[in-house]
C-alpha cells in the first residue's frame, strides 16, 4: 500500500489535469519522485526537480529503470529551462517555498501554447472567515490522518507558507489570468491554468505586474 498525505491525496488531481498529448512534464518539488514516477508514460519525458539533495537521492532509487523519467537536484528558478519546453509544470506543496510570483510567471514561461499549470499549494490563516473555514475543515484532516497508510517521507523540507489564502488567490488572477483557484481539504488550494494556445509571444510574462 502506497503512503498517504496531504499531498499525495491530490496527485490524482495533477494526473486528471494533465493535457491531452503531453509530452514533456517538469515537477517542481517532486520531493521522492512519486508523483513524477505516476506521471510517466509512452512517449513521455518527466523532469522530477527538487532542491533537496537527499530527496533527489530517494527518488531516483525508486524511480530507477522507469522509461523517460529523469531527476535533478536545484533551486526551479535558477534553472536556464528554454522557455515554452513543457507541457505540464506541476507545483505539490512547493511554491511556498520560493517568490511566489516569480515560480508563477517562470513556469508560465515555460509552458508551451496550451500547456498546463498545475498548482497544489499551502497558504497562511489570517481572516476570520479563513479560520471558519479551516476549524469546519478539521474534523475531516483528523479522521484522515489515522489511516495506517498516513505518513510522509523522511526527510522531506517543511516550510510554512508566507501568503495568505486571499492573497494568493488575488496574485494568481493578476499572474495568470483565467486561473481557476479552489480552496482545499488538508490547508491545501489548487491553481489550474492553460497558457492560451493563441498567446501573443511578444508579451512577455516577466511583465506582469
Amino acid at each position: 500500500m502506497e503512503d498517504w498525505n496531504h499531498n499525495s491525496a491530490y496527485f490524482p488531481l495533477v494526473l486528471r489535469s494533465t493535457p491531452s498529448g503531453c509530452r514533456d512534464v517538469l515537477d517542481v518539488g517532486c520531493g521522492d519522485g512519486r508523483l513524477a514516477r505516476s506521471l510517466a508514460g509512452p512517449g513521455r519525458q518527466v523532469l522530477g526537480l527538487d532542491p533537496s539533495a537527499d530527496m533527489i537521492g530517494l527518488a531516483r532509487a525508486r524511480g530507477a529503470g522507469v522509461p523517460g523519467l529523469k531527476f535533478r537536484q536545484g533551486a526551479f528558478l535558477s534553472q536556464p529551462f528554454t522557455p515554452e519546453s513543457f507541457d505540464l509544470v506541476s507545483f505539490v506543496a512547493s511554491l511556498h517555498h520560493m517568490d511566489q510570483r516569480a515560480g508563477l510567471l517562470r513556469a508560465a514561461e515555460l509552458l508551451r501554447p496550451g500547456g498546463r499549470l498545475v498548482v497544489v499549494g499551502l497558504a497562511a490563516t489570517r481572516s476570520p472567515m479563513e479560520w471558519i473555514v479551516s476549524g469546519l475543515c478539521l474534523p475531516v484532516v483528523r479522521l484522515n490522518n489515522l489511516r495506517p497508510s498516513y505518513a510522509m517521507a523522511p526527510g522531506m523540507p517543511v516550510k510554512s507558507a508566507d501568503l495568505s489564502w486571499r492573497e494568493v488567490r488575488s496574485l494568481a488572477r493578476r499572474v495568470l489570468p483565467g486561473v481557476r483557484y479552489r480552496h482545499r481539504l488538508y490547508y491545501r488550494y489548487s491553481l489550474v491554468w492553460t497558457k492560451p494556445a493563441s498567446a501573443d509571444r511578444s508579451v512577455s510574462f516577466r511583465s506582469v505586474s
